[in-house]
């Protein structure tokens, strides 16, 4: 079995040495499954853009007391703000998600907060490391506009300190058991 290049760490009921998983979840498909899905001509044609009206209302700078506020940016990343704490989840502002930016899928819908009309971050958690969902151009940009500290699952924190070396990371396990 190969060895993972991010974390080294004792076998768990969620870590087999090399790789993380749910346990009691369901095995990613294969290669062969994916290519059958690519050519069995089911699948939807993909947009190239779809436009949406939009807001120009700009998130509060902070939410105090007991109020909460979720602003949806995209696919899986929002602006939660509850007990005066800005905290953003899977940040991607970037126009693909992609190990290169020349290809990949380009996104169709614009960010729902522009970059520049973000409040200012205090924590960003980044759930997981799929290219949709750990976006190290825009991690790198909000530690040089907000110095927010990073909640990442084990193993994260080298992807992330690869390319934001000075970024405050607190590492947490996949799993809470």
């Amino acid at each position: 079995m190969a060895k993972n290049p991010y974390y080294s760490g004792p076998v768990s009921d969620h870590f087999d040495g090399t790789r993380f998983f749910n346990p009691g979840g369901v095995l990613p498909l294969g290669f062969p499954d994916v290519l059958r899905w690519k050519l069995n001509g089911q699948k939807s044609r993909w947009p190239k853009r779809v436009d949406l009206p939009v807001g120009t209302a700009k998130p509060s700078q902070r939410v105090d007391g007991d109020g909460l506020r979720v602003t949806m940016i995209g696919h899986a990343s929002m602006l939660l703000q509850v007990c005066g704490l800005n905290i953003l989840v899977d940040p991607v502002w970037q126009e693909r998600v992609s190990p290169v930016s020349f290809a990949g899928p380009k996104r169709v819908v614009e960010p729902g907060i522009r970059f520049e009309d973000l409040p200012p971050i205090d924590l960003v958690l980044v759930t997981h490391n799929h290219y949709d969902h750990l976006d190290i151009k825009t991690l790198d940009r909000l530690h040089h506009a907000f110095h927010p500290l990073f909640i990442s699952p084990l193993g994260n924190d080298r992807i992330i300190h690869k390319s934001v070396p000075l970024a405050n990371i607190k590492v947490v396990d996949w799993v809470i058991t």
